[in-house]
């Protein structure tokens, strides 16, 4: 039986247990700020293509419509049809590039460029590029467009940043 000044449960450890509960609860947010906190789950991780290292595994992907075959340097402005100017790419890159393509269609149709250049980045022996780099000039003006579309993970990149107003007066460079 307990005796007088008995609480019923025993030390032990010198206390160090107990302190230990406190300090941890006395740490903690109170239960009001539990309730306002909000858990974001992490992104999803980018797909890896770098062992699609044929057109026939990477046409597997087109059918599942996973990849978009794309001609690199577009065919309407004069980009021939062979194999190393085609693509595979993520819908989401495939949507950037026609958008970016879009855009300097218009610049090129005003004569404010008249070179680009396009470079897809690969890693390994995969066909499906990391990154397109574009990169539109004007021999005559120090007029300058670089973008680049993450094909990989477009789906976690930002919108793709719109070129100027084409018939905006003066050189820009972006």
């Amino acid at each position: 039986m307990a005796g007088r000044g008995d609480t019923g449960w025993r030390r032990s450890g010198g206390g160090k247990g107990l302190y230990a509960a406190l300090a941890l609860l006395a740490s903690s947010p109170p239960p009001a700020a539990l309730a306002q906190q909000t858990i974001v789950p992490a992104p999803p991780l980018a797909r890896d293509f770098s062992d699609i290292t044929t057109a026939a595994a990477a046409a597997k992907l087109v059918r599942k419509h996973l990849l978009v075959r794309i001609h690199f340097f577009p065919t309407e402005f004069g980009g021939p049809n062979t194999r190393p100017n085609i693509g595979y790419v993520t819908p989401e890159a495939a949507a950037s590039h026609a958008l970016l393509i879009k855009m300097l269609a218009a610049y090129i149709e005003r004569g404010r460029l008249d070179h680009l250049e396009i470079v897809p980045e690969y890693r390994g022996s995969g066909i499906v590029p990391i990154r397109i780099r574009m990169t539109a000039t004007h021999s005559r003006s120090s007029e300058r467009y670089e973008r680049a579309i993450e094909v990989w993970d477009c789906g976690l990149c930002p919108p793709l940043d719109p070129l100027p107003d084409p018939d905006a007066e003066g050189d820009l460079t972006v």
